[in-house]
């Protein structure tokens, strides 16, 4: 079996790497860094059964994305995920076939290289459950629409949440400032990417800051 593990951190990618070998020396592993260097590997001809793409220092959805309908045979395994439902079917839609949370260890990781070569999935019923729904959601609905996100209201108090989430402030940093306590922070933090439909707090930073960029004009001109 050839599997590719792309991630950023070159440490962890030596460790998750040397723990699958040393594990099944049968497996034959290569790694690499983003995902725009995992398909200048597929574009040299080079091809791999599992794709371990690390999630822990976030990854971009429309990249993995368009990644996956070049190479749609290619079975891309999330690493490090956080096992909640939108997180999980975002990351399904994208072109994910598996994945491994962060509290997992390497049986579990060994296994799940097993399930998706196999093309099998293993979740908890409430993550089925979710995918399922996800599925079968009617097409015309607004849930269903990609775009849906964009226009949800915020509270004042998530506006202002939001811009220190994009200023790569910390949860206890934007408590400190806003006088609130760590706890709510965190609540005003999941609401918002919950009503905005983002799976990741490093995207809800490109949102907020894409947002404040197409918004600049019409503030200059007023």
């Amino acid at each position: 079996m050839r599997v590719v593990i792309a991630s950023e951190i070159r440490l962890l990618g030596e460790c998750v790497a040397h723990s699958l070998m040393t594990r099944d020396s049968a497996l034959d592993v290569l790694l690499t860094g983003t995902i725009a260097d995992l398909s200048d590997l597929m574009a040299r001809g080079l091809r791999f059964d599992v794709a371990i793409l690390d999630l822990t220092q976030g990854v971009d959805l429309d990249a993995v994305r368009a990644f996956h309908r070049r190479y749609p045979d290619l079975a891309l395994l999330a690493l490090g995920l956080e096992e909640q439902e939108q997180a999980v079917v975002a990351h399904g839609s994208a072109g994910f076939g598996c994945y491994v949370r962060r509290e997992d260890g390497i049986e579990r990781l060994y296994a799940t290289v097993r399930d998706a070569i196999a093309g099998r999935m293993t979740c908890s019923p409430e993550i089925a459950g979710s995918i399922m729904r996800a599925l079968f959601r009617a097409p015309g609905s607004a849930s269903a629409d990609p775009g849906h996100g964009r226009n949800a209201t915020l509270t004042t108090r998530e506006e202002e949440v939001a811009r220190h989430v994009a200023d790569a402030l910390s949860n206890k940093e934007i408590a400190l400032l806003l006088d609130l306590s760590e706890s709510t922070v965190k609540h005003h933090v999941h609401s918002i990417l919950s009503k905005l439909e983002l799976p990741t707090r490093r995207q809800l930073m490109r949102r907020t800051r894409m947002f404040d960029m197409e918004t600049e004009p019409t503030r200059a001109s007023s």
